[in-house]
């Protein structure tokens, strides 16, 4: 493409032309469908001088998303690496770009002929999440000539990510276990996960892991805060008690208490659309800001999970390609999903359900990077020798451009 189409070219225009060849119901759809239906009839081979068109197409679309995309690039466009790395339009909405890895993949793009960028480009079966990962590793490669300290930096990030979460959903595993023990033997009702900061606020925490001390400094500080602080934080514990039926705002149903403000306003002559608004109102009153923030959050993590699982494509392909892998991101969505489940509504079945899918995740995920940490520390090691030798030629070059210096300006050499 020279610099003159560049100019003239509109990105919008060339999407719009690679969504006719592969977008549903174009080109690509109708030459299936037109396979399919020959095959039923037996006369396949009849179609046979129209069976290149099929790659073409797909071919041509990718092609043509990934001009447009250099020139999203050139235009600082954030979508515009993913764009060129093969994701379609329909596949970003509502995801996160995080700006470090956008401007790395952005600039490689924009730079057009001076740098490769075919490292960009999706890898068979490559999720969003995954793609994002290998970014920041693969640059690290190309930049330093050292693709083992791309891997380096690779693996540094899945692990860390690894052990942010894998230890959390341990011990979610471990709290619902308890949670589930307590409220079959009587001892207490259910507790909503993501709620012990509010119970050590309250003085109302019987968890035996957490110190005494660290229990009696938490109590002293909700106890010098303003109530209306406390029950907008921690969760209003009166509407618990009358719409809930629970003592305490972490063991209230919010979907319970919603329904039953709203059936109130109902009876009193609101409209449908004033007792729901009403009844989400005292069930986000009920659960206090920390753990709306919690179910936001959750949702929020649920919804990115389910488009990465959906980008896998087929689950037995998927599971074929990555194995423990894939188990590790469908268990992750299904955990997200009912640990947000269970802090709206913590019953035996959504605490039960984040137990189970909580120890399917942290082992899955232990099982799929086993090679990783493995081989980590080894490559860590090389990646470090690599450095000091550049760091020593660095040293030696500076060394040798101070001796021809020196002789430059020494008159008597």
């Amino acid at each position: 493409m020279s610099d003159s189409s560049k100019r003239m070219a509109n990105p919008l225009d060339l999407e719009h032309l690679a969504k006719l060849f592969d977008g549903r119901g174009n080109l690509g759809d109708k030459l299936d469908d037109a396979f399919t239906r020959a095959t039923r009839l037996g006369v396949r081979d009849r179609l046979a001088v129209l069976k290149p068109m099929q790659s073409w197409v797909g071919e041509t679309a990718v092609d043509l998303r990934r001009r447009a995309a250099i020139l999203r690039a050139e235009k600082g466009d954030p979508k515009a690496a993913a764009l060129y790395a093969g994701f379609k339009p329909e596949e970003l909405k509502g995801l996160t770009l995080p700006p470090d890895a956008m401007l790395i993949a952005n600039a490689s793009i924009a730079s057009g002929d001076k740098f490769d960028a075919a490292w960009l480009q999706r890898k068979p079966g490559e999720t969003y999440q995954d793609w994002l990962q290998r970014i920041p590793g693969d640059a690290v490669g190309k930049v330093s000539g050292n693709e083992k300290l791309g891997e380096v930096v690779g693996d540094y990030i899945e692990l860390t990510a690894l052990a942010t979460t894998v230890p959390g959903a341990f011990a979610h595993v471990v709290l619902g276990i308890q949670n589930l023990r307590k409220y079959f033997t009587g001892e207490a009702f259910l507790r909503a996960p993501g709620t012990t900061l509010a119970q050590l606020l309250k003085g109302q925490s019987n968890s035996r892991h957490i110190p005494a001390q660290v229990k009696r400094l938490a109590l002293r500080v909700g106890s010098r805060m303003p109530a209306p602080l406390l029950d907008a934080l921690t969760g209003k514990d009166s509407l618990a008690r009358v719409l809930g039926g629970r003592q305490w705002a972490w063991e209230a149903n919010l979907l319970r208490v919603g329904n039953q403000a709203a059936r109130l306003n109902r009876a009193a002559g609101a409209s449908r659309l004033g007792a729901f608004t009403s009844g989400a109102g005292t069930a986000m009153r009920t659960a206090g800001f920390w753990r709306t923030a919690g179910i936001a959050g959750g949702l929020v993590s649920t919804g990115v999970g389910v488009v990465d699982v959906v980008q896998e494509g087929n689950p037995v392909s998927a599971f074929k390609r990555e194995g423990a892998g894939y188990v590790a991101k469908v268990s992750g969505t299904a955990f997200n999903a009912s640990l947000t489940a269970a802090m709206i509504a913590p019953t035996p079945l959504t605490i039960g359900a984040t137990v189970v899918t909580g120890l399917v995740y942290g082992v899955s995920s232990i099982v799929a990077n086993r090679k990783k940490l493995k081989e980590f520390p080894g490559k860590v090691a090389d990646a470090g020798r690599w450095a000091g030798r550049k760091i020593g030629e660095g040293a030696g070059e500076l060394v040798d451009g101070a001796k021809k210096l020196g002789s430059a300006l020494n008159p008597f050499d």
